[in-house]
């Protein structure tokens, strides 16, 4: 039996409450395929970021999440919105408000014991 990651259920999460917060989206034929390739690059892109973040530095947890959060924002929205303020000003929002909660915060602390573990 496969576990579900916590880095899995963050991302199930937010987009869900994405989803909610769109308008409905139409599926395009192959776009299960296209879906996996993405989150297959995300990933990558994900742990390279995670892997410049320095091994000695004390917020390095905040900023392995933060760099997942950012890249799954930016996989929603487009990445022509990671140059406006109030982008970076919603993450920023959105990762204290998490962080606060009980129940996601949880997971946001098993999410960063994943990102970081996955560096080892």
């Amino acid at each position: 039996m496969t576990s579900i990651s916590p880095v899995t259920q963050l991302v199930a999460a937010i987009r869900s409450q994405l989803d909610r917060a769109a308008p409905a989206r139409r599926r395009r034929p192959g776009a299960a395929a296209a879906s996996r390739q993405a989150a297959e690059g995300l990933t990558s892109l994900i742990e390279l970021r995670v892997a410049h973040i320095a091994e000695d530095d004390p917020q390095r947890g905040r900023k392995a999440f933060r760099v997942f959060l950012e890249a799954v924002l930016l996989a929603h929205f487009g990445t022509k919105v990671a140059n406006d303020a109030r982008f970076h000003q919603m993450l920023d929002d959105i990762q204290q408000a998490m962080e606060s909660d009980p129940a996601s915060g949880q997971l946001v602390e098993q999410a960063i014991a994943h990102l970081l573990a996955r560096q080892s």
